[in-house]
């Protein structure tokens, strides 16, 4: 523990990370509105980061790209540069392992640290040690990030919040349930707008509103996220950082295309990409799934999804990839195009916990080949290695 007698957690928040990155490789980009996600000809594309300047103007994550350009008609408009941000979030993270071994990164451009153990080496001052993170990133990468210090972990992802772009923000120890009373309940994690409609039928706006009902409200008239919203509102929440997450439940990853599609050919070569991404991290992690999701979302923005879970425990794309194609299939329907593709693992298990389940597949070849292209993926480039499914002529 640390002098204060509890932990010190730090949620590191990038700024617009993507326009941030776009940015740093091309400085001419700078002090103008920015928009990543697709060039004013990709009319079917959705907004993927605007900068500052561009959110200052309406601009948000998500938006049509139409839209953003009536919003910001001056604005660049840029596609991805592919493998910019996992690069650069590399780099952020190996920032972070500098001034301490425990982080767990949430997502390419946020991560928690605990900092409780180091804090000695930098004067028990928690300030100090978040400017010097900060400087850093700044000085070396040419990006900015906020950061929230707070005695867990919720408090800190809110904290970061507050003073962007390039802020620090100590949520006050001991007093976190005053300190958030007085916020809106949007700046409650994950609080979409469905959750918020529901709470503010009741009258609750403000964070500190939500402790004017019990429990048993919450279970028998809104019917969600009861013990997490009461634990916000109470300013508590778990302070345990950890390198792979919190009991993780799943792994996912999607893919939104420049333009609409129904090629069969092109979205079952986009579903076993995807798969091998995924079951490449699996491998890192010592994990294996036996339950995988496929995510369509349709032209006109609606979304469906189906699952199918197997008898046994596997990292491996291919053990996956027909019982995916059949579950895509279904949900192909005629002349409604694709906007984006997505794929979910679920029910994983970590270590030796699946050994039984396998015991009797040879496996073993199969997983040591993979293993050996991962490595090789890892030091050269992802594309290095290609398999016929993915194999673009």
């Amino acid at each position: 523990m640390s002098e204060f007698g509890h932990k010190i957690i730090f949620h590191i928040d990038m700024d617009a990370f993507f326009a941030s990155c776009e940015e740093a490789i091309r400085p001419e980009l700078k002090n103008k509105p920015l928009v990543v996600g697709g060039t004013k000809e990709d009319k079917r594309s959705i907004v993927a980061c605007p900068n500052y300047l561009a959110r200052a103007k309406g601009v948000r994550t998500a938006m049509p790209l139409t839209k953003a350009m009536a919003l910001v008609p001056e604005a660049n408009f840029i596609r991805s540069t592919k493998g910019l941000y996992s690069d650069y979030s590399k780099k952020v993270r190996e920032i972070f392992y500098k001034y301490t071994p425990v982080v767990q990164p949430m997502s390419v451009d946020e991560a928690f640290l605990d900092v409780t153990e180091v804090l000695h080496l930098h004067n028990n001052d928690h300030i100090k040690l978040a400017e010097i993170i900060k400087n850093e990133i700044k000085s070396t990468l040419k990006i900015t990030c906020s950061i929230g210090i707070a005695a867990n972990k919720i408090c800190a992802k809110i904290g970061s919040k507050f003073n962007k772009p390039d802020g620090i923000t100590v949520v006050p120890f001991g007093k976190e349930k005053e300190f958030l009373a007085e916020l809106t309940i949007d700046k409650i994690p994950g609080a979409g707008k469905a959750t918020q409609d529901k709470l503010k039928k009741y009258g609750i706006i403000k964070i500190g509103d939500i402790l004017k009902y019990n429990k048993s409200f919450y279970e028998n008239e809104i019917g969600i996220h009861t013990s997490f919203l009461i634990n916000v509102a109470s300013g508590k929440s778990s302070d345990k950082v950890s390198e792979f997450g919190e009991d993780r439940k799943s792994l996912s990853k999607e893919n939104t295309f420049w333009e609409d599609t129904d090629d069969r050919d092109f979205l079952q070569s986009e579903l076993y990409y995807l798969m091998e991404r995924c079951c490449q991290k699996l491998r890192s992690i010592n994990t294996k799934s036996r339950t995988i999701t496929v995510k369509v979302k349709y032209f006109d923005f609606k979304v469906n999804q189906k699952s199918f879970t197997g008898k046994k425990y596997s990292n491996v794309e291919t053990d996956f990839y027909d019982d995916a194609v059949e579950l895509m299939d279904k949900m192909l329907v005629k002349k409604k195009k694709l906007r984006l593709l997505g794929i979910k693992f679920s029910e994983l298990v970590k270590g030796d916990a699946a050994m039984q389940e396998n015991m009797f597949d040879d496996v073993d070849k199969k997983e040591n080949l993979l293993k050996k292209i991962d490595k090789i993926r890892k030091k050269y480039n992802y594309d290095v290695v290609k398999f016929g499914r993915t194999f673009k002529i």
